[in-house]
């Protein structure tokens, strides 16, 4: 009987958090945010070469990424968010250097206005983890700044433009790996 109390009460929680998306200027309670974007900069990069000594330099790159976040609206301008994203670095010099990461991460929010139509700001933190078998871990951090529109009832769509920092390390020969520059994103929220 318990056991459904409270699920009962979860969905009484759930169908007000929706009915409230639906009366407000800004989204309350839950949404789901999916962007695809660019990243546009540089990787910098150490071999290990002795037990003491690193060697490496630098060289221009570029990612593609796909992000999924899910989160509440904590206020009308205050957002947090857990997200889970598939990003592919590449070096200009050459296509066959890559690396392939999925990402998990914290996500937070501020927007500027209650309303439809306003302008925000976002970090993100978290990490990298293991799809192939030479990657040990890496961290990672988003900052920047976008414009949120209304496309329809319960939809949004986002723009930003922020600095996106990646930091990788992998074996045999311990590495380190760092991609970091200019992120343009673009995304649906429901």
């Amino acid at each position: 009987m318990k056991r459904k109390l409270c699920l009962f009460g979860l969905a009484l929680i759930a169908a007000h958090a929706i009915y409230a998306q639906t009366i407000t200027k800004q989204e309350k309670g839950y949404f789901n945010l999916t962007e695809v974007g660019y990243t546009g900069g540089n990787h910098t990069y150490d071999i290990q070469v002795s037990p003491n000594k690193y060697d490496g330099g630098t060289s221009g790159a570029y990612a593609l990424s796909l992000r999924n976040i899910n989160g509440v609206f904590l206020t009308n301008k205050i957002s947090l968010g857990a997200g889970i994203g598939l990003e592919n670095y590449t070096d200009n010099d050459s296509y066959f250097n890559n690396n392939n990461l999925f990402q998990l991460f914290l996500d937070v929010r501020y927007y500027f206005k209650n309303e439809n139509n306003t302008f925000f700001v976002y970090g993100d933190a978290g990490t990298g983890l293991k799809i192939d078998d030479n990657f040990r871990k890496g961290q990672m951090f988003n900052l920047g700044g976008g414009y949120k529109f209304k496309v329809g009832p319960k939809m949004g769509m986002i723009g930003s433009l922020g600095y996106s920092d990646q930091t990788i390390k992998g074996e045999p020969a311990i590495t380190k790996n760092r991609y970091y520059g200019l992120a343009v994103k673009v995304g649906l929220l429901f």
